[in-house]
C-alpha cells in the first residue's frame, strides 16, 4: 500500500500536506495552533479544498503526530 497515488499531484497528497502541518507548529514554537491558523497557512500554499487538509490531519493524528483539542492542534 502507498501513501502517495502516482495519479495525484504530490503538493495535495495527505503526506506533503501533514508536512506543512507540521512544519507550521515548528514555525510557531508553541506546542499547539488553531485550526484557523493551520487552513490560513495552507491557503496561502494554494491549498485550499477541504478533502486534503482533512485526511491530512486524520493521517496525522493515526501516527500519533498530532492530537485534536478543539479548537487547537496539539503536537505529541
Amino acid at each position: 500500500m502507498s501513501l502517495v497515488s502516482k495519479d495525484e499531484p504530490l503538493t495535495t497528497s495527505m503526506v506533503h500536506i501533514g508536512y506543512l502541518v507540521l512544519k507550521e507548529l515548528e514555525a510557531t514554537g508553541e506546542t499547539r495552533v488553531s485550526l484557523t491558523t493551520i487552513t490560513a497557512q495552507l491557503k496561502k500554499k494554494k491549498i485550499t479544498q477541504y478533502r486534503p487538509i482533512m485526511f491530512a490531519l486524520i493521517f496525522l493524528h493515526s501516527v500519533g503526530a498530532i492530537e485534536f483539542k478543539a479548537p487547537y492542534i496539539y503536537k505529541m
